[in-house]
């Protein structure tokens, strides 16, 4: 039986001949890589000579015409050694023909992005019914990441993964309007969940939300929507959408077995009955820590509010409140230094924090590499040793990177002040 090469272009680059997998090139954004990508995309009627060129040498109208072609000759070249070389059977793999350049070979060849594409056009070729409905299926369990998310800063490969992108997005909009229709509660909350992991920052988590409170999984919703609160400050700094803070403040009230009552609310008071029903509840959820000990961390808008309620209490009981930036940074770098592990220099930054901070004072994360401390009872001439106390901390626990900060008062900071302005 003849092997097949099999080559997976969303969420990533792999090739598979047979069993066995084919390493090209370890560096995935070398213009041998990038032709191979680019040929494979193209297919089956290849792409124009000029365009290869424009896009892996860059547009010149002043470049050497000759030796722009004669590089890409010899690049061509070198990829049909290099395939043969990582275990692939002599072949000619690219085609020349009339200013076009085309992927050719006589190995059976399965590309993900074929096969996603094919199958969404059967899905549109069939008017209705199960068959339909599987070919969506199918197709949207295809797509398993963006199209070769390492080349979106090309505007080829860009392009092209938009294109995908919206294949894909055509096949929830479809497979939604029917899990919708046919009260599938569970599959659409699967639809939702794969596109939120693909796309974080799409939006998707809102459906997510929405649909989980329609079943009365409230729980899972609440959490839904903290950890992409979490997501976004980390990330984007961001606090949530208009429509994410929506669905957080329409999650309704449940009875002692958190379900929501099917009857409805008769009266005021059936009304308070379930609110004194989830007393112990709420208690719980604020008191239910059996330990308090260190600071308090909470997500970017919690720590909004919370910034927000010291700044209205220590006008009444005239206290002073410090906020404090705090920013982790590469060290200079030596000959042989390596460059730190942001993720995991933050996460032990944000255990010290915790730790040596008072119990009193709550802290958040702003971005990919910085901190808001809120310190309570605190002078901005204070700060200087709080700072060196958890520079202090922070290398004792292996801390490679290196810490500064900026403090202010908080009733010098101008409303609305809690942003990157001072970092």
């Amino acid at each position: 039986m003849q092997k097949v090469l099999r080559i997976q272009m969303f969420g990533g680059f792999a090739m598979y001949y047979g069993d066995e997998a084919v390493m090209l090139n370890k560096a995935g954004s070398s213009k041998s890589v990038r032709l191979l990508q680019m040929l494979l995309l193209s297919l089956p009627g290849g792409i124009a000579k000029n365009e290869l060129i424009d896009n892996l040498y860059g547009w010149n109208d002043k470049a050497d015409v000759a030796n722009r072609n004669k590089n890409l000759n010899n690049l061509i070249y070198r990829l049909k050694g290099q395939l043969v070389s990582c275990g692939l059977p002599e072949d000619e793999y690219v085609e020349l023909n009339e200013g076009m350049c085309s992927f050719q070979s006589s190995i059976p060849l399965e590309l993900d992005t074929q096969k996603f594409e094919e199958t969404v056009e059967l899905a549109k070729m069939c008017e209705g019914g199960v068959n339909r409905n599987r070919h969506l299926v199918l197709a949207n369990e295809m797509y398993r990441g963006e199209l070769l998310p390492s080349n979106l800063s090309d505007m080829w490969f860009y392009q092209k993964s938009n294109y995908y992108k919206e294949l894909y997005t055509w096949t929830i909009r479809e497979l939604e309007t029917e899990f919708i229709k046919n009260h599938d509660y569970m599959n659409r909350i699967m639809l939702y969940t794969r596109a939120a992991a693909i796309y974080p920052f799409d939006n998707w988590q809102v459906k997510l939300i929405r649909c989980n409170l329609e079943v009365y999984r409230y729980e899972e919703a609440l959490e839904i929507y903290n950890n992409t609160m979490e997501l976004y400050a980390k990330e984007m700094g961001s606090p949530p959408t208009a429509e994410m803070q929506e669905c957080f403040e329409n999650i309704q009230l449940m009875d002692d077995h958190h379900r929501r009552l099917t009857g409805g609310i008769s009266s005021w008071k059936s009304m308070d009955k379930i609110f004194l029903g989830r007393k112990n509840d709420i208690k719980s959820a604020i008191f239910g820590e059996e330990t308090v000990k260190g600071a308090y961390y909470c997500t970017y808008p919690s720590f909004v509010d919370y910034c927000r309620m010291v700044a209205r209490a220590k006008e009444r009981n005239q206290f002073n409140a410090v906020l404090m930036f705090l920013t982790l940074s590469q060290r200079e770098r030596g000959e042989h230094q390596k460059q730190i592990d942001l993720p995991a220099q933050m996460q032990l930054l944000k255990e010290v924090l915790g730790d040596s901070l008072r119990i009193g004072d709550a802290y958040t994360r702003y971005g990919n590499r910085h901190f808001i401390l809120m310190l309570v009872k605190t002078n901005v001439d204070d700060c200087g040793t709080i700072f060196r106390r958890l520079e202090t901390a922070y290398t004792k626990r292996s801390g490679k990177g290196e810490l500064w900060y900026y403090a202010d008062m908080t009733q010098e900071l101008k409303e609305g002040e809690l942003k990157k302005g001072e970092l």
